[in-house]
């Protein structure tokens, strides 16, 4: 097994990344309900590859965005799957880390608020992930804050814990790796009634919007 395929914790002990992740998402992990699908295969290689393949990971808010039509000078694969936390992406790492990508954006956390887990301790699992992505690889790991739910659908509750999960986001990822969505897609009440369906998943303006915040930040 490569040395890539192994972490050092608390600089005691080594163990492979793989059984790592499993292990932890496995344990972690809510009830296997909450996942739906497999993750998406890639619609195609366009003619010119850019600066390298860029997977989105998430979970159905990035399941059913189509990404690669967005961004068409790139090779893109969607690693959305839904229903899925930050528990589910930790399991689903390896398979992750198959795509090759030289660039990651990871938009995970509201399926954690609707369990009603707490903000630090998603954000704590979102760098865990962040740092699994880049360990022997070289890739770029870009967060990209959690798009809230509508206040009409989860409270102000659910408002609240999300923005200040997004606080803690961007406080431990280095600027230029931190994609701030909330700012244009939300307000005080939540996700924008005119991006959304149900208060939580996006319509077609919703993804218009997310696509062109990336590209108004320079990514992918």
């Amino acid at each position: 097994m490569p040395a890539s395929s192994w972490v050092r914790i608390g600089g005691w002990v080594a163990v492979p990344l793989t059984l790592l992740t499993l292990g932890w998402g496995l344990l972690f992990r809510p009830g296997a309900g909450s996942i739906a699908s497999l993750p998406p295969e890639s619609s195609g290689s366009p003619s010119n590859p850019g600066g390298g393949p860029v997977t989105f990971v998430g979970d159905s808010l990035t399941a059913e965005g189509d990404w690669q039509a967005a961004f068409p000078a790139r090779v893109v694969y969607n690693q959305g799957v839904s229903g899925d936390t930050s528990f589910q992406l930790m399991a689903r790492l390896p398979s992750i880390r198959q795509t090759g990508a030289a660039t990651y954006l990871v938009m995970v956390g509201i399926n954690d608020i609707i369990w009603g887990y707490d903000p630090g301790r998603i954000a704590g699992r979102i760098q865990w992930l962040r740092t699994g992505l880049q360990i022997g690889t070289g890739a770029r790991v870009v967060v990209q804050s959690t798009i809230p739910c509508a206040r009409f659908r989860c409270g102000a509750d659910g408002v609240r814990r999300v923005a200040e999960l997004n606080q803690r986001l961007a406080q431990q990822t280095p600027a230029r790796d931190y994609a701030d969505l909330t700012s244009v897609m939300a307000d005080a009440d939540g996700l924008k009634r005119a991006y959304t369906v149900d208060g939580v998943h996006l319509n077609a303006a919703g993804y218009a919007r997310w696509q062109a915040r990336l590209r108004e930040l320079g990514l992918p």
